[in-house]
């Protein structure tokens, strides 16, 4: 963790997630919905602000972030923030929300961080490196033989037929949904909790969204992929992602998962 991107941008993490930690334990919030029917909090909007004055202050770098943020030169590098990924985690207490950091150049992630300020878990890396957990290297554990599927709800999908026919046939041992921030969860297959993770996006995703997390998979020996397998725009993707531990991986998952989906939404 040498890259003095991330040791300070580790700093300014770690207190927005103490801000978050207290926030929620003090229930010192409140909370209205957006235009997309998604919440936002007043806890949102304080560590966001945070945030940007911290990263613009330490490195003279323009900064992007989710809640009301400043138009910016897209030409020029810029941080992207999400300061509460998972808002309604966060608000029912579930501890499945993350802080989502990365510093993108002319369209290329140069850093990536995912915090996830309730379990202490702070995943890193950056261009051309390898990707970490704290100071231990990421995966921290495979096992190529157990197919173990996270999965991204929605309802009336086909996502949710498509995993739960193949969990029937006994082709995925496990079938979870762990809910709350996309990236934590993706962060969780490089991690090696999970061999797959698979969601799909209605909207385009921004540079806040999944763009640090990606970085994270792939640095870590996995792929991020669309339904056909092919590699995604970290920046901006819609429509369906796939997540795999490692290529065997992601190639079983695929085979078996296409097909499924693909007569569940002609239905």
């Amino acid at each position: 963790m040498k890259n003095i991107y991330i040791i300070i941008a580790k700093q300014i993490v770690e207190e927005a997630g103490r801000i978050i930690r207290e926030a929620r334990k003090s229930n010192s919030f409140t909370y209205e919905f957006k235009e997309d029917g998604t919440p936002l909090t007043t806890i949102d909007i304080q560590v966001q602000e945070y945030m940007a004055k911290r990263l613009k202050d330490s490195f003279d770098i323009q900064v992007m972030g989710e809640e009301r943020s400043d138009d910016i030169d897209l030409s020029k590098p810029y941080w992207a923030i999400d300061p509460i990924d998972g808002t309604w985690a966060f608000i029912t207490h579930e501890n499945t929300s993350a802080i989502n950091l990365s510093l993108i150049d002319k369209g290329e992630v140069i850093v990536g961080i995912i915090y996830n300020p309730f379990t202490n878990e702070f995943f890193h890396t950056e261009k051309e490196t390898k990707a970490f957990i704290g100071m231990s290297t990421l995966p921290l554990r495979t096992n190529n033989a157990v197919t173990v599927v996270n999965v991204k709800p929605f309802r009336r999908h086909p996502i949710l037929k498509s995993v739960n026919q193949l969990f029937k046939e006994n082709k995925v041992k496990k079938l979870v949904s762990i809910g709350g921030s996309i990236a934590y969860s993706m962060c969780m297959v490089a991690k090696g909790a999970f061999s797959n993770y698979i969601a799909h996006y209605r909207t385009q995703t921004n540079a806040w969204d999944i763009s640090a997390a990606i970085l994270i998979i792939r640095n870590s020996g996995g792929l991020v992929t669309d339904l056909e397998g092919t590699d995604i725009d970290p920046i901006h993707h819609r429509g369906y992602l796939i997540v795999s531990a490692d290529q065997k991986s992601h190639d079983d998952f695929l085979t078996m998962i296409r097909p499924l989906i693909t007569k569940y939404t002609e239905e």
